[in-house]
């Protein structure tokens, strides 16, 4: 490796570094000054002889120009993740940045809001404006390149569908199409924040995984915005809730269909997937460390009882909390209900049994609330 190498993996990892400690400790802990003046040299030093030093996402890879870094540096996924999270697609460090310049960017980035990203003397930001179409099918205006509708909810099932196929098979997880879809989520709720209103209907046995999927992003937004949760952690949520699943993908596909009928030793194949799909999500990188909790803790009960069995009871996560309830909910919804099993008196009285005991009390309270509006 090179010195110039070892200088550009030293900027990416005080970058990550520096937008983690402001994040938890805020731009006056003394640990991020460090960090500040350690990367105003490196960049000081990188910027020595170019005119730019430019950081540009690309999908699911980072380049530092114009060479892919993700792969050779384990800081590249936080980085990845804060440019997304900011609709960033370019940065680009310019000879004589400063320290306060640094001080201030970094902070734009740790926020948890929409706090936007600017502009300045030595730092220039390009960002990602997400349209109505945004991937997948031919279009000629973009000069025959891919692209696919996030418009409708049929167009967004596509696309997870999609997305979720590919990670059984063993291609990888396409966390960018995945959080453009969590986005469309989140503006549409911003409009109608009522999340009864966006759910995605039954579609068959052979899009249920995209369809749950889905539904459990939608409910669990929705639930965080009437909560109030700040919005760049309502996005995460919507990704973890995405993904809550995922392991049941990677079970044999006759389990995934019979999943409410299983017993015996067929329950016992299928009671390992949210260890399974943990494992898996570890080498997906670029994302955000409560997707991880969820997915292994979203059949941990309330009362701690549940899987993965644990030697000492306990109450899941927060995240896992509302999670569990909304997978609760759309299992029951719109797998039953779609199959003809279940009715939406049901549903509430399924809820109100199981609150204090296998879900959270105060989400099914939440959840109730919305089961009284006018049916959709």
């Amino acid at each position: 490796m090179s010195e110039r190498e070892k200088l550009i993996l030293g900027a990416i990892t005080e970058l990550a570094a520096g937008m983690t400690t402001v994040g938890l400790y805020g731009g006056e802990h003394p640990r991020a000054g460090v960090i500040v003046e350690h990367l105003t040299s490196l960049l000081g030093e990188l910027l020595d002889q170019e005119p730019e030093l430019a950081f540009v996402l690309l999908g699911e890879e980072l380049f530092v120009q114009g060479t892919p870094v993700t792969r050779a540096c384990r800081q590249a996924p936080s980085v990845i993740r804060r440019m997304r999270r900011r609709g960033l697609e370019h940065v680009g460090f310019r000879p004589g940045v400063t320290a306060s310049e640094l001080h201030a960017f970094l902070g734009e980035l740790a926020s948890t809001d929409d706090t936007v990203v600017q502009n300045r003397p030595h730092i220039q930001v390009g960002k990602v404006e997400v349209s109505e179409i945004e991937l997948g099918g031919p279009d000629e205006s973009s000069g025959g390149k891919k692209r696919r509708k996030l418009a409708s909810v049929r167009d967004r099932i596509a696309v997870v569908d999609d997305c979720l196929t590919g990670f059984a098979s063993g291609a990888g997880l396409a966390v960018g199409d995945l959080e453009r879809v969590v986005k469309a989520v989140h503006d549409s709720l911003e409009d109608d924040p009522d999340p009864l209103h966006h759910l995605a209907p039954w579609e068959g046995e052979a899009r249920w995984p995209a369809v749950r999927a889905y539904n459990t992003c939608v409910l669990t937004v929705g639930l965080a915005l009437l909560a109030g949760v700040a919005a760049a952690l309502r996005r995460d949520l919507g990704l973890a809730a995405m993904l809550v699943d995922c392991g049941k993908l990677l079970v044999p596909a006759d389990l995934q269909t019979r999943d409410l009928e299983l017993c015996g030793d067929e329950l016992e194949l299928i009671i390992d997937h949210p260890k399974t799909g943990f494992q898996a999500l570890l080498s997906a990188g670029n994302l955000p460390p409560i997707a991880l909790i969820a997915v292994y803790e979203h059949h941990l009960a309330f009362n701690g009882t549940g899987y993965p069995r644990l030697p000492r009871p306990r109450h899941p996560h927060p995240t896992s909390r509302l999670i569990s309830t909304a997978v609760a909910f759309v299992t029951l919804h719109t797998l039953r209900g779609g199959r003809g099993l279940g009715t939406r008196e049901s549903v509430a009285a399924w809820l109100i049994q199981h609150a204090g005991s296998a879900l959270d009390p105060g989400w099914v309270s939440a959840l109730q609330e919305l089961l009284e509006v006018e049916p959709v």
